[in-house]
């Protein structure tokens, strides 16, 4: 594939962590996630394994459009963070995001199934550089790349208010 913004370089999942190519990985969220949560407004969206990449085919609902028939930016921010920080847990990391970049490179109409895919280029101690894409039929329409901090094996206990990461 080729891309405009992004190396496209994706970091091999060590063979040793359990993560296999197939596996779901919808339940490892809490239900209260918008974008891939089980809750009656989530997007309900379904990512997999493949090619130590984070993987999902989605069809953007109208529910979902900024701009008519096309899907709002914010939208697809939102969906590209999301498979980001499930590609750090297959590389058995906890993170947060602590910087986004999206490209917006080809609208994405509502209504047509689309391959979302994430992965981690490089990790650096506690900082993980990961990529991501939306294509459909071998054209590249959106390309995201973010930096994450690891915040450890259980972030929730390790996160303090008004404390700057990392």
């Amino acid at each position: 594939m080729k891309y405009k913004y992004i190396t496209g370089k994706v970091l091999e999942i060590d063979p040793k962590s359990g993560w296999k190519d197939g596996m779901l990985l919808e339940e490892i969220y809490p239900d209260s996630s918008f974008v891939s949560g089980n809750n009656p407004e989530s997007m309900k969206l379904t990512p997999y394994i493949e090619n130590s990449k984070v993987v999902a085919n989605y069809v953007f609902e109208p529910r979902f459009q900024g701009g008519p028939g096309l899907v709002h930016g914010g939208i697809l921010s939102a969906v590209l963070d999301d498979l980001m920080g499930y590609a750090c847990v297959i590389h058995d990391r906890s993170c947060v995001t602590a910087k986004l970049e999206v490209n917006y490179i080809v609208p994405v109409p509502v209504d047509d199934e689309y391959l979302l895919q994430a992965w981690v280029k490089e990790i650096d101690d506690k900082k993980l550089y990961l990529e991501s894409s939306i294509i459909k039929d071998d054209v590249v329409h959106i390309e995201s790349k973010g930096l994450f901090i690891d915040l450890g094996n259980y972030p929730g206990q390790l996160y303090e208010r008004n404390k700057n990461y990392p």
